[in-house]
């Protein structure tokens, strides 16, 4: 169905739509091992991200709609629905290119704009937040499972992914994610530069 919507779209759009929807689509299958590579045309840009002989990190950006109706899809409700669109997402795929352990700790990942270092939102606000608005247990199981964990270790070659939520902000920005090789072994920093929230215009909306 995406392709026959190419025709009413911009080229480049339409590519990160089929991008977008082809990893949620991995995401809601719980496919967590999904080729990157197919994810986009040899010819045309590849998403951003980082890659060495550690590891391959790539991000995805989300637009507002394309959150609003993956989650309105699962049943979300819509005043939940309504408190996301207030934040900056993006699906994390990562990739083990090592031949052991690959650590990773989101503590260790910052997010910084020429204004500073912003904001990640870590798992632990949510369940508060979503006890106080009444949510139903289901929702908030579907949507803890959708974020990348805050500690995971990677085994030998093993992909995962997730997503990781920001406040939303107008600024360009970088990503410094620090990813531990193990005892006695310096650890990886993995540098993701010129991101930007999918809906940038929406940014500043009180949350």
């Amino acid at each position: 169905m995406a392709n026959n919507n190419c025709k009413y779209q911009q080229k480049q759009a339409c590519f990160t739509q089929q991008v977008i929807i082809r990893v949620l689509l991995a995401l809601a299958f719980g496919l967590s091992s999904f080729p990157i590579g197919v994810l986009y045309a040899e010819d045309e840009r590849p998403p951003p991200g980082f890659e060495n002989g550690q590891l391959r990190l790539q991000l995805f950006p989300w637009s507002t709609e394309q959150m609003a109706a993956f989650f309105e899809a699962r049943g979300f409700p819509v005043l939940m629905i309504e408190k996301l669109s207030a934040y900056c997402f993006f699906t994390a795929t990562i990739k083990n290119k090592r031949n052991d352990v690959l650590q990773l700790d989101l503590a260790d990942w910052r997010f910084v704009s020429q204004d500073g270092e912003l904001q990640r939102i870590p798992r632990s606000q949510w369940p508060p937040l979503w006890k106080k608005m009444g949510i139903p247990l289901a929702s908030q199981s579907t949507f803890r499972w959708m974020l990348l964990p805050e500690t995971l270790h990677f085994y030998p070659h093993e992909k995962e992914g997730g997503n990781v939520v920001l406040k939303k902000t107008t600024a360009a920005f970088s990503l410094r994610a620090r990813f531990g090789l193990g005892e006695n072994t310096d650890p990886v920093t993995a540098t993701v530069d010129n991101l930007q929230c999918a809906d940038v215009t929406e940014a500043g909306k009180p949350l």
